[in-house]
């Protein structure tokens, strides 16, 4: 796996799963995550456009950095009433569909 040039934080989520994809077991999976998952990289992703920090991100909501680490790694349920929050937060809409 490549690491990011510069910060030497390592590879982006971005990075990873692009790597990742051309793996057909990995693809499968990631299609069939569970919800969990799904919202965690939904929100990973708005909060890394928005060019947020978990911590900036965690000072809008009023909460701890920690909390938000847990939603993006998909270790916390969280509600319609906190997405929302979120989404407002990173100046976007939450949209709920049945498909």
């Amino acid at each position: 796996m490549k690491t990011k040039v510069g910060g030497g934080r390592g590879t982006t989520l971005k990075q990873f799963l692009h790597g990742e994809m051309k793996d057909a077991e990995f693809r499968r999976f990631y299609e069939e995550a569970d919800i969990e998952l799904k919202v965690a990289l939904e929100v990973s992703r708005a909060r890394t456009a928005k060019k947020m920090s978990q911590q900036d991100l965690a000072h809008a909501l009023k909460t701890k950095q920690q909390t938000v680490s847990r939603i993006e790694r998909g270790a916390q349920n969280v509600t319609i009433e906190t997405l929302d929050r979120i989404a407002r937060a990173l100046g976007r809409d939450l949209q709920v569909k049945f498909v």
